[in-house]
C-alpha cells in the first residue's frame, strides 16, 4: 500500500494545446521511474485511450464503464473498469473512455452533487497508486468541474499563440471558483507545459512564452517541440518515453514527473 496518492488534472479548454499527450506521456514517464499510475479518460472524444491501444470500454445498459459509473448505474468495483497497459517499471493502468461519455454532461447535470462524481468514484485509488492523472475534455462544462474536484493539482498544457493565453484568462476564474465552492483546500496549480512548439521559434512564440513566464504562480514547467516521433509513438499505443527514450520529448515529460513525484510526498 501506498502512503499518499497524488492526482492531477491535466486541463484545458482550449483543444488542440497536447492536452492527452500531456496527460499519457507524464504518466509514462512517472511509470518508467518505478511510480504506479493511473490514467483516467475523462475527455468524450477518447483519444487517451486510443492513443494507448486500449479498445473503447463497452456500451449499454448494464455494462461496466467510466458513464455508468459517474451517473451511479454501475456500482461495482473501480477495479472493474481498469485497464492495464503495461509495466516498464512501476505500472501503467487506465479507465478508459466508452462511446456513451458524449451523453455525461446531459446525464450528470441531473444528479446530486453533480461535480463530486468524480472524486467519489475514485475514493479507492487513495493509497494503491501513487498517481492518477485525469485527461479532462477541452471545455469548461460539468466534466472539468469534476476533474478540479477529484484532483489535488492541474497540469496546463498551452501553445506558444496568443490563442492560449484568452484561455487561461478563462480556465484560472473557473479554477478559482471551483476552489471556492466545491473543494475544501485550493488546487495546487504544478504550471504550464508549452506543447508542439515549432522550431526555429517565431517572434510571436517567444513573446507568448515572454507573456506566459511572467505569470503569477504558474512557471512554464517544460517545453515539448512539435515532432513526428509523438505521432508514431502514439499510432504504436506506446508512451514516448518508452517509444523513443531517448529523445528531447522523453526528456521534458521526464522533467514534468519529477514535478508531480515530489508534489505527492
Amino acid at each position: 500500500m501506498h502512503a499518499r496518492t497524488h492526482i492531477t488534472a491535466v486541463t484545458n479548454q482550449k483543444g488542440g494545446v497536447g492536452k492527452t499527450a500531456t496527460a499519457l506521456n507524464v504518466a509514462g514517464a512517472l511509470a518508467e521511474a518505478g511510480q504506479n499510475v493511473l490514467l483516467i479518460d475523462l475527455d468524450p472524444q477518447g483519444h487517451l485511450t486510443d492513443g494507448l491501444g486500449i479498445e473503447q470500454a463497452p456500451a449499454g445498459e448494464g455494462t461496466a464503464n467510466l458513464y455508468r459509473a459517474l451517473i451511479g448505474e454501475f456500482t461495482g468495483s473501480l477495479a472493474d473498469l481498469i485497464a492495464p497497459h503495461s509495466a516498464p517499471a512501476g505500472r501503467l493502468d487506465l479507465v478508459p473512455n466508452t462511446i456513451e461519455m458524449f451523453m455525461a454532461v446531459r446525464e450528470l447535470d441531473k444528479q446530486r452533487a453533480r461535480e463530486q462524481r468524480l472524486a467519489r468514484l475514485l475514493s479507492p485509488v487513495r493509497g494503491v497508486y501513487d498517481h492518477v492523472l485525469i485527461d479532462a475534455p477541452p471545455s469548461l462544462d460539468i466534466l472539468t468541474d469534476n476533474a478540479l474536484a477529484a484532483a489535488d493539482g492541474v497540469l496546463i498544457p498551452v501553445q506558444a499563440e496568443d490563442s492560449s493565453l484568452k484561455a487561461l484568462r478563462l480556465l484560472l476564474p473557473q479554477i478559482a471558483s471551483v476552489d471556492a465552492d466545491l473543494r475544501d483546500k485550493p488546487l495546487q496549480l504544478h504550471g504550464l507545459i508549452v506543447s508542439l512548439l515549432r522550431r526555429p521559434t517565431t517572434k510571436l512564440a517567444e513573446s507568448v512564452i515572454t507573456e506566459l513566464e511572467q505569470l503569477d504562480g504558474l512557471p512554464i514547467l517544460g517545453t515539448v517541440p512539435l515532432g513526428v516521433v509523438v505521432g508514431e509513438a502514439w499510432r504504436s499505443g506506446r508512451t514516448i518515453v518508452d517509444y523513443a527514450p531517448d529523445s528531447e520529448h522523453a526528456q521534458e515529460y521526464r522533467t514534468i514527473a519529477k514535478v508531480l513525484t515530489e508534489a505527492g510526498r
